[in-house]
């Protein structure tokens, strides 16, 4: 039989070649901004399980909150209810759509939309719920900094 050789310095020695460590994205790639949306996604499946739970909280149990003659706003509490259900439904949704490794483009729009109008909700919210609402609105800015200031990168 014949020996094989290997072309190495010393004959007890293999060498191995090295993968190439993946180098960071650039400061201004769309790659070094994909954790914001994803960081944004996960905000929104978030702030849209809180609006689920509120929704679930005002059509099982209306006493917990504080009203006026049962009325948040112009609107019985349990519309508000189904109104928080519903968003916090769609919010948590389009959450769970920002989380993929491509994010569609209708789901980075509709994810504004369903953030803008989840903050209006709990603007309208503030009077029953200070802190939660403040809370709420916080996390709802970061995701549309996460959502608008990643745009114009995704399309470049």
């Amino acid at each position: 039989m014949t020996e094989q050789q290997t072309p190495s310095s010393s004959p007890d020695r293999v060498s191995i070649p090295r993968q190439r460590e993946a180098e960071p994205p650039a400061s201004g790639s769309p790659e070094s901004w994909s954790g914001w949306v994803r960081f944004g996604g996960i905000v929104m499946a978030v702030t849209g399980t809180f609006s689920v739970l509120e929704g679930i909280l005002a059509l099982a149990a209306p006493t917990t909150y504080v009203t006026i003659d049962g009325a948040v706003l112009a609107i019985d509490l349990v519309a508000w209810g189904w109104l928080h259900l519903a968003l916090g439904v769609l919010v948590l949704a389009t959450g769970a759509a920002l989380l993929g490794r491509d994010v569609p483009g209708w789901a980075r729009a509709l994810g504004i939309g369903l953030v803008t109008v989840n903050m209006i909700v709990q603007l309208a919210w503030l009077p029953a719920y200070p802190i939660w609402s403040i809370l709420v609105l916080a996390l709802d800015g970061l995701v549309l900094y996460a959502l608008m200031a990643t745009w114009d990168d995704t399309r470049a």
